[in-house]
């Protein structure tokens, strides 16, 4: 493990990061650092800001933000290990050959595996796409041509045919690659028959991931036995390809905002509303693939947007779906629009019965999410009936939803949506602010999301530490919920012990897999010089806060203890002197 550490530092002490970042961005110097237009989200105003003192970027617009191993690990959409891999070969610096938790022979095997996974795909790829423009594969083309789509679209998605259950196994093993390996990268599925094509007869879409790579493969069935197996179906999820971390057509996305400039991103559910919508001139359109929409799917959507469109199906199980999702894209920092696709007609459906022109009207009118929120409210709750009764029945339930909806807002919306609330609901905008912070918590709104009291604490008593506050100690680790802050966590109390002063960008080495909001959490905290004489106070009610916290802990466990041994004198005075600390600590 220490080799490893020896080898991060070094590769970071041999790729400065302004001439790294200089060598993807066109970055130009303000200041003391440079800024360039941000990769991660798309933007006309430069707000990416690289320092070279601190050895880090953050996006002031998206609030991203890392070393340049992160850097690298986000631009070319790769792992940790791959990141340091191309930053080592590009400073000349041989990877280290000792075991560690992120280069070891197993990681090197797992390597080896994908590979070979990745030419498995690639090469039933062709097998499909050949098959497609073959006599057997007739029946495709004949489907492809009654759905409209033209051969330069067919190109573009690679869109190919299975024959039968066989012939994909039999030219698989004429290329040298074993069944084992075919079924564990998706293609062959093990059955009692043998290893038969996983998507037999049906028409074949390969799924890309963001690099361009052949990952997985969804089918579509084109007769009734097929169908009745399924109208569409996926290959299963293997080492390469898990539905809830991919979006189909990411590629083409990411492709189109290389090109030109990418204004916003339609998620749709399925590929044959994403092709439908290339056809029809929408080059910046993805699919969830029927699955409601992860964080991690948000972070690949904001890696290329600003602005996503959410356009799922028009029935109810399509807007469920659309709820899911659409809070989790917010959280990303992306603008969140719904569109409704009116007649229950799925995207596909519309832009065939009234083409692109239509749809692109309906872009247009998609609501901001909190907007469809209070929409939504409003159908469970008629807050504007013509039924006295009813709507006296519905206006506090109403109201209620929408508190829950203003509590997730940032000030700007809140303050705008409050207005809104108001004129709908006939309560005062003063009596909708005291609803709102009756709950509110002692400690300042600094982290962008509800936490609670003692959460926000260990976020801001970690930051002042992490950022060399002079008025900032540590004498033990607090309870930690997550994996970011015990890692955080120790990497400080072990500063600390051996006299070192910590370091910001080694929270990026420490804690390589944290989410966006979480470094953000760090580095968004104002530690400015006007306001120390404030943060000073808060880090002393932080600190007050997981001490008590920890106290309770240990309390709960010593009564646990004394449920078991209620007549033990040394447990009972043990009670008693914690009981008395926590009274002191409040």
């Amino acid at each position: 493990m220490a080799d490893w550490s020896d080898f991060i530092q070094q590769i970071k002490s041999q790729n400065d990061i302004v001439d790294v970042i200089g060598s993807y961005l066109e970055l130009r110097r303000s200041g003391a650092n440079f800024m360039a237009r941000c990769p991660f989200h798309g933007e006309k105003t430069p707000s990416f800001n690289v320092n070279r003192n601190m050895q880090i970027y953050k996006c002031f617009g998206c609030g991203e933000s890392g070393d340049v191993i992160k850097f690298v690990e986000k631009y070319e959409s790769c792992s940790f290990t791959e990141a340091c891999e191309i930053l080592a070969k590009r400073a000349g610096i041989p990877m280290p050959q000792t075991s560690s938790n992120r280069d070891d022979a197993q990681f090197r095997e797992r390597k080896k595996k994908r590979d070979l996974y990745l030419a498995i795909c690639r090469e039933t790829a062709r097998f499909y796409y050949r098959a497609y423009y073959s006599d057997v594969g007739k029946v495709a083309r004949e489907y492809i041509a009654k759905r409209g789509f033209d051969e330069a679209t067919v190109k573009k998605f690679g869109i190919g045919y299975s024959p039968d259950g066989t012939s994909l196994a039999d030219h698989l093993k004429g290329k040298g690659y074993n069944a084992e390996d075919c079924v564990a990268c998706g293609v062959l599925q093990k059955t009692t028959r043998g290893n038969l094509d996983a998507l037999n007869r049906r028409l074949v879409i390969p799924i890309f991931n963001m690099q361009g790579q052949v990952i997985a493969f969804g089918g579509r069935g084109l007769d009734e036995y097929t169908i009745s197996r399924g109208k569409y179906k996926n290959t299963s999820e293997t080492p390469l390809f898990t539905k809830k971390d991919n979006l189909f057509a990411i590629n083409i996305a990411k492709e189109q905002k290389q090109q030109t400039a990418l204004p916003h991103l339609v998620v749709v559910e399925g590929y044959m509303d994403v092709i439908a919508m290339y056809q029809a001139g929408f080059k910046g359109a993805v699919a969830s693939m029927g699955t409601s929409l992860t964080e991690q799917q948000a972070k690949w959507l904001s890696r290329l947007a600003d602005t996503v469109y959410i356009c799922y199906d028009g029935d109810a199980a399509g807007q469920k779906a659309t709820v899911r999702g659409m809070d989790i894209l917010d959280r990303a920092g992306l603008e969140v629009r719904v569109m409704t696709v009116p007649e229950k007609l799925d995207p596909d459906e519309y832009i065939k019965k009234y083409g692109g022109e239509a749809f692109e009207k309906l872009i247009e009118q998609a609501m901001p999410l909190p907007d469809y929120k209070l929409q939504l409210l409003e159908r469970a709750f008629p807050i504007n009936s013509s039924d006295a009764s009813q709507r006296n029945n519905a206006l506090p339930k109403y109201v209620k939803g929408a508190l829950t909806m203003l509590k997730s807002l940032d000030d700007v919306r809140q303050a705008r949506y409050i207005t809104q609330v108001s004129l709908k609901t006939g309560y005062s905008e003063d009596f909708l602010r005291r609803k709102l912070s009756e709950n509110e918590e002692e400690l300042p709104q600094i982290f962008g999301e509800e936490l609670s009291q003692e959460e926000k604490a260990k976020y801001f008593v970690a930051a002042c530490v992490l950022r060399g506050e002079d008025y900032a100690s540590l004498e033990e680790k607090p309870i930690c919920n997550s994996a970011f802050l015990s890692a955080l966590y120790d990497y400080l109390l072990d500063c600390l012990s051996n006299g070192d002063k910590p370091s910001v960008d080694m929270m990026y080495t420490v804690c390589p897999d944290a989410s966006p909001e979480q470094y953000g959490k760090i580095l968004d905290v104002n530690l400015s010089a006007e306001r120390r004489e404030v943060n000073e106070r808060y880090f002393a009610e932080c600190k007050r806060l997981i001490t008590v916290e920890k106290l309770k802990r240990k309390r709960e466990e010593l009564m646990q203890k004394i449920k078991e041994n209620p007549d033990d004198a040394e447990l009972l005075a043990q009670l008693g002197e914690l009981s008395r600390k926590i009274t002191n600590a409040n």
